[in-house]
């Protein structure tokens, strides 16, 4: 449990079981009904999937909620590639409900990650081409380019791969400049 900076209410942070898959889809849904641009699935494909999909995704994956007043506002995956080294980590699927933004809740999630993954040196994500608020948020998180691109040919999209170093997500978190 963690007190916001601002002295605002409580925030909650936790791993999500499969058992909790009905929260996941709960989150996710709303993820992408609330910022289809910002993902590559949309809330069609995902809300038609069953049961077994979403316990199969809470059981392959990390996924991080966090809840205000028992209220999920926030989501992140933590993916392991199996082509990439053992100490990173990608982060997909991140979201905070529109009225929690720039209140500390991605942050959050990211230091949770740091306690739970301390052999994590480097911390991922791909930033899709014209997000550029996501792509904000990041480089304030301490992420930065690492000048890899990918075309999503079938989607005629790209995006642009950025690294946030361990110790960078662990700052404390009542650092007044940690607002994200």
């Amino acid at each position: 449990m963690l007190r916001r900076a601002d002295g605002g209410s409580t925030l909650d942070v936790e791993v999500l079981a499969e058992d909790d898959w009905a929260v996941l889809r709960q989150v996710r849904l709303r993820a992408l009904d609330d910022s289809p641009a910002a993902f590559l699935s949309s809330y069609q494909a995902e809300a038609a999937a069953g049961e077994e999909y979403w316990r199969h995704r809470c059981l392959a994956y990390r996924w991080v909620v966090a809840r205000n007043q028992h209220r999920a506002v926030g989501l992140v995956c933590s993916v392991k590639v199996l082509d990439r080294p053992a100490d990173e980590r990608h982060l997909e699927s991140i979201w905070v409900d529109p009225a929690h933004r720039r209140q500390g809740v991605l942050r959050a999630m990211l230091h949770h990650l740091a306690e739970l993954e301390p052999e994590v040196r480097s911390w991922l994500v791909w930033v899709l081409d014209g997000n550029d608020e996501a792509r904000a948020i990041y480089e304030r998180l301490g992420f930065a380019s690492t000048g890899e691109r990918q075309l999503l040919s079938t989607l005629g999209r790209s995006e642009e791969r950025m690294r946030l170093e361990s110790k960078a997500a662990v700052r404390d978190l009542d650092d007044p400049g940690s607002v994200p």
